[in-house]
């Protein structure tokens, strides 16, 4: 009673007022006393929180209430530092590793920020070319190393033949082939995040040189015989080692039908015990 009086309300209320005396009581005037509800904070941050770069994920309010006029308020970087959006959930798609805070923003209250870390990881990026021999003799082998480009999170070089993504012959980098036949290889990046297109790269089996020497057969003794090389297998120039039996000799930038006179004391045979290609 009285001219004042002081109220607490925990909800809505409306509130009346009269005079009550020994002659009559008046109508009553009355006023509603709004009450605005606090928010409380969320509890956590649902959402995929390990993506690829270059993708988005959609991060969503866990538990908490909007109190009065409120609305969920988001930010990157630290709590109330960048705005990245507003409501229960917010799609964002960072380039690194980021950390997302949350909190409610109303009439009464902020309440304090959640947060989670969003991991971005790389993707991987094609090599821009293969370092090795484009040509081999057969029997031999080189080594192929991937030139340029990144390997992503998880990832590692895989090699093939027949196709990008054929049949597998080996992984990482460098790599020893030994191929019988001319054989085109194919390399390319695999991880998490993505698989880049192949790399190709061509190695050349070229057959082993092959040849001989020819001349007179029978010559009086003391006189000079003309040699000739012939090479029937390879690429010219060629190099050549070749022996009488007794003395080894050596010729470089031979082609086939190039000759040779030797001064032939007595009964020798001529053999080439090397040969030597330009491939």
């Amino acid at each position: 009673s009285g001219a004042s009086i002081s109220v607490s309300p925990t909800s809505t209320t409306t509130y009346f007022v009269r005079a009550e005396g020994t002659c009559n009581n008046t109508t009553c005037a009355q006023l509603t006393v709004t009450v605005n509800q606090l928010s409380t904070a969320a509890s956590g941050i649902s959402g995929t929180t390990t993506i690829c770069e270059g993708t988005s994920t959609t991060l969503s309010v866990v538990g908490g209430t909007l109190g009065s006029g409120a609305n969920w308020q988001w930010y990157s970087g630290s709590c109330g530092g960048t705005a990245v959006g507003s409501g229960p959930s917010v799609t964002i798609t960072p380039a690194t590793n980021t950390d997302y805070y949350v909190r409610a923003v109303g009439t009464c209250n902020t309440t304090n920020c959640v947060f989670v870390t969003v991991t971005v990881n790389d993707t991987s990026e094609p090599a821009s070319s293969v370092a090795g021999s484009p040509a081999i003799c057969i029997g031999g082998n080189t080594n192929l190393s991937s030139v340029g480009g990144q390997l992503g999170v998880g990832a590692g070089w895989n090699w093939y033949t027949g196709s990008c993504g054929g049949t597998i012959i080996g992984s990482g980098s460098p790599i020893n082939v030994a191929p019988t036949i001319s054989t085109t290889y194919y390399l390319r990046a695999e991880g998490l995040c993505n698989t880049t297109v192949c790399t190709p790269f061509t190695v050349n089996v070229n057959p082993l040189p092959n040849g001989s020497m020819s001349g007179s057969v029978t010559l009086c003794s003391g006189f000079d015989t003309t040699l000739t090389f012939n090479f029937n297998v390879g690429t010219a120039p060629f190099d050549v080692v070749y022996t009488d039996g007794t003395n080894v000799f050596s010729k470089t930038g031979v082609n086939s039908g190039d000759t040779i006179n030797e001064l032939v004391a007595s009964t020798t045979t001529y053999t080439i015990s090397q040969i030597t290609d330009a491939n």
